[in-house]
């Protein structure tokens, strides 16, 4: 990897560890959160001022290596959590083998740092890299194989799991960091195979080739944990937008009908100026409006909707947004006649039918309605409706 983009993953790697320090209150975030620690850790090793006061510390030739390697283990221990809780999410509130991988992660740890300290107390020989001299079985084979046998498995495992993950994402903000983080996971496993052949044999081609390899899993973890570890504020600052958005419609069906909100309506800037809890008030304030809509259709007749559609088949509307106008426009005529205390509709029609079979389309659809909501085309159809009502009729 050049070493200009190592030390921009490196900075990128520590300031989101320390921008992001909350995410350990999150039970999603903290393995993204530890992955990224890691790999600053073992990044910062890699950086030779640090590499040389560490082992100018300790007097340990091959030190940054080790530290390297566990920090490795740790990385892809941490993916591997956050991978089975993702892939598990709304299915169970424990990951299964929990315990397990991580007594399997604590042992290979262990056996490591012992047969690490074996090699450097008997000064076994050992070749670039720390790796093994080929024809030969030591301790410091044990070492290589527990690591490599670890390392295979787990970043296999979580390869498969981001992979069906990966199939199923519906949201393009989850999908952009599994995605980086399933590319890495991949590359790993080609570097792993080149780290098991480079074991056997005196080819420094394949180490070289390992390198490459190992620079896209960095790249791809660095930058996979760093947009996930953000994916909580930046869909908060979303939902923050889809609430204003929708505050006008809002504010209207809750102004008439007050017992809808769980909270009486704010004033538009104090609504605003509310970042925290956006996801949340997002969520009531979509169960609040089809509440009011449910209620409010009893206000709009039949004779209603066909001077709007008289209306519309003389203005340009887009397709896309017909049903959108429909719906504004009946709910403002409904509000209207709510509003001067006239009585309920004699015939009144589905007209709350439109919507989401979920949150997300119930979402879109509402959305769009609130898009039109103050445009001069729905003023132009509410003015026609009542202006037709007979006198005393007119809201």
């Amino acid at each position: 990897m050049p070493e200009l983009i190592r030390l921009v993953l490196l900075y990128l790697c520590w300031v989101v560890v320390i921008v992001r320090v909350s995410a350990l209150r999150s039970r999603e975030q903290r393995p993204l959160w530890f992955a990224l620690l890691m790999l600053a850790l073992g990044m910062t090793m890699l950086q030779q001022p640090a590499k040389r006061a560490v082992q100018h510390l300790t007097d340990l030739p091959h030190i940054a290596n080790l530290v390297s390697s566990l920090m490795a283990v740790g990385v892809a221990t941490t993916i591997l959590t956050f991978a089975a809780r993702a892939y598990l999410a709304g299915t169970s509130p424990r990951t299964p083998f929990r315990r397990s991988h991580l007594i399997s992660c604590g042992m290979t740890l262990g056996i490591m740092i012992v047969m690490f300290s074996i090699v450097t107390i008997q000064r076994i020989p050992t070749r670039d890299r720390f790796l093994p001299v080929p024809g030969t079985f030591t301790v410091h084979s044990i070492y290589w194989a527990t690591y490599l046998t670890y390392m295979l498995i787990v970043t296999g495992i979580t390869s498969a799991l981001l992979a069906i993950i990966l199939w199923t994402v519906r949201s393009r903000l989850v999908r952009i960091p599994v995605t980086l983080l399933a590319i890495a996971t991949s590359a790993f496993m080609v570097f792993l195979g080149s780290r098991v052949v480079a074991v056997f044999t005196y080819s420094t081609k394949l180490i070289e080739y390992g390198t490459y390899i190992s620079s896209v899993h960095t790249v791809g973890v660095a930058l996979g944990c760093s947009i996930a570890a953000f994916t909580p504020i930046i869909q908060g600052f979303a939902s923050w937008r889809k609430v204003n958005t929708l505050y006008p419609m809002w504010k209207a069906l809750c102004t008439a009908l007050p017992h809808i909100a769980l909270y009486p309506p704010r004033s538009r800037l104090v609504d605003a100026l509310l970042p925290h809890g956006s996801q949340l008030r997002l969520h009531r304030r979509l169960v609040e409006i089809r509440d009011g809509l449910l209620i409010m259709r009893g206000w709009a007749s039949p004779v209603d909707i066909d001077r709007i559609l008289a209306v519309m088949a003389e203005e340009e509307v887009p397709r896309d947004q017909s049903e959108a106008v429909v719906t504004a426009c009946w709910l403002k005529v409904a509000l209207a006649a709510h509003q001067a205390c006239l009585p309920h509709a004699q015939h009144t029609l589905d007209l709350a039918r439109q919507g989401g079979s979920d949150g997300d389309s119930e979402l879109d659809w509402l959305r769009k309605v609130a898009n039109v909501w103050s445009t001069p085309l729905v003023e132009r159809c509410v003015s026609a409706v009542n202006t037709h009502r007979p006198q005393g009729e007119r809201a």
